[in-house]
C-alpha cells in the first residue's frame, strides 16, 4: 500500500512581506491539488496530513470549500490531524463539508486500512499518561501521526521511548518545515517538510513523503510551484558599482523570474561601493519575491582612518572600540554612508 505524508501547508497564511500574497495563497491550494493528482495517478491509497493544514484564524470559507473539492476529486482516503495552527472552527467546517475525511481526537484514534493501521492524536504538553495508553497490534503495519517537536515538549510531548517500544513501523511527523528523517530505536519516521515555501525562511527542498508499506520504504518526492533560490555572491576585489552590477547579474542569470531570490552578498567591500543600492536597482521587480542580505565587511584600514584629523576619523576611532564585530560593521557602514553625504538624516 502507498501512503502520502504531508504537513504544514498553512493555507491562507498572511504571507507578510510577499507582494503577490493573494497569488501565493492560491498557489498553496494548487500545490495541495497537485499532490492529490499525484496520488490518483500513482496508486496512492491514503493521504496523511500531519497537522497545520490551515493557518490560524485567517482561513476563508472559499479555501475550506476548495480543500473539500480537492479531497472529493481524488481516489485516496484522507487522514487529517489539526496540529497547532488553524483553530478548531476551520476543521469543523471541513468535517461537515467532507465527512469522508478521517480526523484524529485528543486520545489515540485508529483507522484500519487493509493491513495498515493509521493511529494518531492531538498532542498535549503534559500527557505522559496518554502515551501509556498507546497500544498497537504488532501484526499490522502501524503508522503513527503526530504534530510537535521531538526536542521541545512546548508544542506537544513526543515520547521517543514509547514510540520505540510501540510496534509502529513509521511515524508521520509535522511541525518542522524541512524534510528530516528520524529513527526512534528501530522505528522509521520523518518530518516531511512543506509542500511550498511561504517565505525566505523555508529554503529547503519542498515536497512530500511517499511510503510503500509493502516494501517498507520511504521516498521524498520533490514538488514546487515556486522555489526559494539562494545565491551567494562574494564581492571581494570588486572596485566599482558597474563591476558589482555585472557580477550580481551573472550570478543570478539562471534563476527563474517566477522564483523567490534570496541574495546574500559576502566578502570585503570597498568603502565607496554602493552595495545594496546597486543590488536593489538591478533586481527589484525581476523575481516573484526578493530578499537581499548584505553580509559584507568593509575593506578599510580602521587604524589609518582613525588617524585622520576629521569628523570621519573621529567617528571611525569611536566605532572601532565596539567589541561586537557584527555591530561594529553595521555602525561603520551606516556612519560612513551618512558622512559621505549620500544619505540625509
Amino acid at each position: 500500500m502507498k501512503i502520502i505524508h504531508t504537513a504544514d501547508i498553512h493555507l491562507d497564511s498572511p504571507l507578510a512581506g510577499v507582494n503577490n500574497s493573494t497569488t501565493r495563497r492560491h498557489e498553496l491550494l494548487t500545490a495541495l491539488s497537485n499532490l492529490n493528482e499525484y496520488a490518483s495517478n500513482n496508486g496512492v491509497e491514503a493521504i496523511i496530513v500531519a497537522g497545520d493544514l490551515f493557518d490560524e484564524k485567517f482561513t476563508t470559507e472559499q479555501t475550506i470549500r476548495s480543500v473539500a473539492d480537492i479531497v472529493k476529486s481524488g481516489k485516496a482516503s484522507w487522514f487529517v490531524l489539526r496540529g497547532n495552527h488553524g483553530g478548531a472552527q476551520a476543521y469543523e467546517k471541513l468535517r461537515k463539508l467532507c465527512p469522508e475525511i478521517n480526523f484524529f481526537d485528543d486520545s489515540w484514534t485508529k483507522y484500519k486500512h487493509g493491513n495498515v493501521v493509521i493511529c494518531g492524536r492531538e498532542l498535549g504538553t503534559n500527557d505522559q499518561e496518554e502515551w501509556a495508553t498507546l497500544s498497537l497490534d504488532k501484526t499490522s503495519y502501524n503508522v503513527l501521526v503526530l504534530h510537535g517537536d521531538v526536542d521541545d515538549p512546548a508544542y506537544g510531548l513526543i515520547d521517543k521511548k514509547s514510540i520505540a517500544q510501540s510496534g509502529a513501523k513509521y511515524v508521520a511527523l509535522g511541525h518542522r518545515h524541512a524534510f528530516c528523517p528520524l529513527k526512534f530505536g528501530s522505528v522509521k519516521g520523518c518530518y516531511c517538510g512543506v509542500l511550498e515555501a511561504r517565505g525566505f525562511d523555508e529554503t529547503a527542498e519542498t515536497g512530500f513523503v511517499e511510503i510503500d508499506t509493502d516494501a517498507d520504504k520511504i521516498n521524498f518526492v520533490t514538488q514546487a510551484v515556486r522555489k526559494v533560490v539562494t545565491v551567494t555572491v562574494d564581492i571581494s576585489g570588486v572596485t566599482s558599482d558597474i563591476a558589482l552590477q555585472n557580477k550580481i547579474q551573472n550570478a543570478v542569470a539562471e534563476v527563474s523570474p517566477r522564483n523567490y531570490l534570496n541574495l546574500i552578498l559576502t566578502g570585503e567591500a570597498r568603502e565607496d561601493l554602493h552595495v545594496e543600492m546597486v543590488a536593489r536597482e538591478l533586481l527589484d521587480g525581476r523575481f516573484f519575491a526578493l530578499r537581499i542580505k548584505d553580509a559584507t565587511v568593509l575593506s578599510i584600514d580602521i587604524d589609518k582612518l582613525s588617524q585622520e584629523v576629521s569628523l570621519r576619523g573621529e567617528f571611525v576611532k569611536l566605532a572601532g572600540e565596539i567589541e561586537d564585530e557584527r555591530l561594529r560593521e553595521a555602525v561603520l557602514k551606516m556612519g560612513l554612508t551618512y558622512l559621505s553625504g549620500e544619505v540625509k538624516a
